[in-house]
This record gives structure tokens, sequence and C-alpha cells, in this order.
């Protein structure tokens, strides 16, 4: 299937409410980050600091949700304030997916934070049918993810490098999801033969990068492919059933 990476991430923005709007003419399979502020609100946003999007040198876990709010970047930029995890993605439009990829960043997470994001994503799960795929990069955050009910939640191991592999952890996953360039290389189709998991793989930005993919791996290791690319040419069974 198409996997809209951070609502299709491009140069206008990302991770935004109006590009998940948007891509939903595209797919109906969206993957995005969520973190937490300062005051505990959980929020869509992919970096741990705001120089990039928000041009503040300060961390979302040092900023309140509403000191974010009133920034004068957000301020006059409103289409780009961080959504609401609950309050904006969940009650909006949470209920028009098919599948739904939620990457916890790896920050510091304490026990209540953890029962939190459990919380959170019950509330996402009693609002929607889609696949939801609960993922990370962190092993403390992979740890919790495996404690998460099987009915309810499917678990993906991100990784971008081979030697960030935990054998043990992964064991516990249904997906994993790879990064793109690691994928390509030919000496890991050893790699990704002993994982024997289906692959998310990200992120795809060229219909040529698919067509290497394609003359890799067998179709049926391939569950999804993450893209910043609307346009993305994935061409099977699958990737319709899930448009």
């Amino acid at each position: 299937m198409l996997v809209a990476h951070r609502g299709f991430r491009s140069p206008k923005g990302e991770n935004r409410m109006v590009d998940f709007i948007q891509a939903l003419k595209i797919c109906k399979a969206v993957e995005f980050d969520i973190r937490l502020t300062k005051d505990k609100r959980i929020i869509i946003f992919h970096d741990h600091h705001l120089r990039r999007i928000g041009h503040e040198n300060t961390t979302i876990r040092k900023i309140t949700y509403q000191d974010l709010c009133n920034l004068e970047f957000f301020q006059k930029n409103k289409d780009y304030l961080p959504p609401l995890f609950i309050e904006d993605f969940i009650a909006k439009i949470s209920d028009q997916y098919k599948m739904i990829n939620v990457e916890v960043k790896p920050d510091r997470y304490s026990v209540q934070e953890f029962k939190q994001l459990k919380t959170a994503l019950d509330i996402l799960r009693s609002t929607t049918k889609a696949e939801i795929v609960v993922s990370s990069f962190s092993v403390n955050v992979l740890k919790w993810i495996t404690t998460l009910d099987a009915k309810n939640f499917k678990k993906g191991y991100l990784f971008e490098k081979p030697s960030e592999i935990n054998w043990d952890l992964i064991k516990k996953f249904d997906y994993v999801h790879p990064y793109v360039g690691t994928v390509l290389q030919k000496r890991n189709q050893v790699l990704f033969a002993k994982i024997n998991l289906p692959m998310n793989i990200w992120t795809f930005k060229e219909n040529i990068t698919v067509d290497k993919v394609k003359k890799l791996y067998d179709s049926k290791m391939i569950h999804a492919y993450i893209s910043d690319n609307p346009n993305l040419k994935i061409e099977d069974k699958e990737s319709k059933s899930w448009n």
C-alpha cells in the first residue's frame, strides 16, 4: 500500500492537518510522529526542537502547548501549528483511514507518560476501523510497544542501520520498518530474509526507487511504501485496495 509520510511531506509543510486532509484524496494510509509538550499535551510533530519549524531555539519538551501556540511563527502561519493527536487528528479525521502508522519519537518517557500514550492510542482504536501500527526507533519505546494488545495494535520495528537491530526484541514485532537505502543494498537481502517480517519501507521519493526495490524483493515481503511522493506508482493489487 501507499502510505502518506507525514501527510506527504514537502517543502510546503508536513504533519499538519491540512496535509493529512489533502493526502486523504490520494490514499487512506498515513504515517506521522507524536511527542509530548512540557504540559503533557500529545502533538503531531517530527523534530524534538523548534529550530526548523517554528524558528525558535527550544525543544518540544521545554515548552507548553499554549506557549507553542503563542510563538510568532505559528501566529503568522496558523496551518503550521502542530495538531493535537486526540483533539485534532483523532476527533476530526481518524475514522477516514484504513491504515494509521503512529511513530512514537524517542524521548525519555516516564511510566505515567507511557500510560498517557496508551490511553490516547486506545481512544484512537475506538474511533477507527483502520489497522493501527505503532512504531519507534527507541529501544525503550519499542519495549513498551511490545506490551500493547495484539488484537488492537500492530507493532513496527524502525531502524536505519543493521547494527541498530536488537534481535531478541525484533522477534516480537509484526512489521519491520527499514530505511529504503538499507533495503537497496544487495548484501542486505540476507538480512531481511533472516528478519522474515513484512516491510513498511521509508521513505520513497521517486518511482525509480520502487522499481529497484521490486527487483530485489518478492512483493509478498513488502507491506507498505511510506512515501513523500503522492504520485508514487506502486501498481499492485494491495495498493489499489487501500486507496
